[in-house]
């Protein structure tokens, strides 16, 4: 079964026996471990503290292992009969890993490439981001890149939960946030897409974000693509060990690295705030029975008398939410 392919005549229950990239800077190996289970081995100098999550597919048995040699982290093949979208998915990993500057990067893109096979191939969307999507997430990656830098990146990350498909984008221990993208050409109006986004939620004080996402044209501005790779550097340097989190959160909201974006510029404004409390304008949960899925039209205009600014809300978040 492992004719023709990089396990061809390994011998089972070795380890460092055949190297995928023998220039390679990061120790990955081709293995052949017990039951004659094709494997991808990534040779370590240490566990990572803590151990992180790790993504469960089918077919596939991932874990972290101390041998005598040291420890690895480890991707099992369990269903021979997959073992040439095994052999794919092994030489993305690889790759995704080869440009890190330090092993626990490397850990770290492995284990967060690992997580895009998983999103993939439990149905994951194949096709490229609506540019109604793509603004919605730079607003969304705007917000997170000023909780990163006021909170610390764990939890600022930690915090970041509309992807996942929580009632508002962000949620903190004592403050949510959602974000809203618009045209700064359009009507002042964003659009709120049920009725639990401006619910109160208790003992928490709920915040909109609005920001202006405007197309223009190259080498104007940056694309999607752009902020997520500035914010993946940005999280290398200050705690790599939430990259996979970040990664999966990206999957969630539908964007995968392998998509071309470089065909949408944006320019993003910074954002305006706004205290969702009293008397705000809203349609909010609870709504009368029989009554669900409420989409409505906001006026900015009529939230004026709530708006708020940055240096407010961050004093607030500030409180409570840094990090420990």
């Amino acid at each position: 079964m492992l004719n023709s392919t990089p396990w061809e005549g390994l011998e089972a229950g070795k380890v460092d026996t055949r190297r995928v990239n023998a220039s390679g800077r990061w120790n990955f190996f081709w293995a052949v471990l017990a039951r004659a289970d094709a494997a991808l081995v990534l040779q370590l100098s240490k566990l990572p503290n803590p151990i992180p999550d790790l993504p469960k597919l089918r077919s596939l048995d991932i874990h972290f292992q101390n041998l005598p040699g040291g420890p690895i982290l480890y991707l099992r093949l369990t269903d021979a009969a997959q073992v040439e979208l095994f052999e794919t998915l092994c030489r993305d990993v690889v790759a995704a890993s080869e440009m890190a500057e330090d092993e626990a990067i490397a850990l770290q893109k492995a284990i967060g490439r690992t997580f895009r096979w998983h999103h993939l191939l439990r149905g994951g969307k194949d096709d490229l981001l609506s540019e109604e999507a793509q603004k919605g997430l730079i607003g969304e990656l705007k917000i997170l890149r000023l909780l990163v830098d006021n909170l610390g990146a764990k939890a600022a990350v930690e915090t970041w939960t509309g992807p996942s498909g929580a009632p508002k984008d962000f949620e903190l221990r004592s403050d949510c946030i959602e974000v809203k993208a618009r045209r700064g050409a359009s009507q002042p109006f964003v659009k709120i897409s049920n009725e639990y986004q401006l619910a109160d939620i208790e003992d928490r004080r709920l915040c909109l974000a609005v920001l202006t996402v405007d197309k223009v044209q190259p080498p104007n501005g940056f694309t999607l693509a752009d902020h997520v790779a500035s914010l993946t550097k940005t999280l290398e340097h200050s705690a790599p060990s939430v990259i996979s989190q970040f990664d999966l959160r990206l999957a969630d909201a539908g964007y995968d690295p392998l998509h071309d974006y470089s065909a949408w510029h944006w320019h993003a404004s910074d954002a305006d705030f706004f205290a969702v409390a009293g008397s705000f304008p809203r349609l909010a949960a609870p709504v009368p029975l029989g009554v669900s899925n409420l989409s409505y039209s906001l006026s900015l205009d009529a939230c004026s008398p709530f708006i708020t600014d940055w240096a407010t809300v961050r004093a607030k978040l500030c409180e409570e939410d840094v990090d420990e």
